[in-house]
């Protein structure tokens, strides 16, 4: 797997001033403390005019600090199937970027995405009905970006879905949403035990 990374300067102060990071941060420690993104796994993003803003790659969610946001102006994927990421900021963007320009490009509703790591869910999602992907590919790869457009085809109104052997995808037009959708599967999830 190759992704080229290409960092094209700092995150502006304004970027930094969007309320909607401090709200971010809550729901990475909430949806940290049910046990939804052990370690540093998971990420959180919102659409911004120059693109998305998305945590860094190998941040713990239970602890999101200014630093940990970089913008994602671009992505790219070339004929070699080497994909390409634009960003701005002082970390690498999450492989998982490509999750969500994927989402992002065939969403245009889709203002704020959730990409967490609900073990319950990925026992569970077929019982569940929840889609998903048909194979595992990793993160950061031209295959799991072709795997989630095959799947955003055939069922272009999901807000929620599994990605096979990873983890899961949520979505809506506000962030508050995508957490209330997260949570709300996870309690399906839960209660299916029984």
């Amino acid at each position: 797997m190759k992704v080229l990374a290409s960092r094209i300067g700092g995150l502006p102060e304004e970027v930094l001033a969007d309320d909607r990071l401090l709200r971010l941060s809550r729901w990475g420690e909430r949806l940290s403390r049910l046990g939804l993104a052990p370690g540093a796994s998971g990420n959180l993003s919102i659409r911004v005019d120059q693109g998305f803003l998305i945590t860094r790659t190998e941040v713990e969610l239970a602890a999101i600090h200014p630093e940990d946001w970089v913008l994602v102006t671009g992505l790219a994927r070339q004929p070699d199937g080497v994909l390409g990421v634009t960003f701005l900021g002082e970390s690498t963007p999450s492989r998982d970027s490509f999750v969500h320009g994927t989402v992002y490009g065939r969403v245009p509703a889709a203002g704020s995405i959730f990409h967490l790591h609900d073990r319950d869910m990925l026992l569970k999602a077929n019982r569940l009905g929840v889609p998903s992907t048909d194979r595992y590919h990793p993160a950061g790869t031209a295959e799991s970006v072709a795997e989630i457009e095959r799947l955003l085809t055939r069922s272009p109104s999901v807000d929620y879905f599994v990605l096979v052997e990873h983890g899961v995808v949520a979505w809506a037009a506000d962030l508050d949403a995508a957490g209330h959708l997260v949570e709300q599967w996870h309690e399906r999830a839960e209660e299916a035990n029984g």
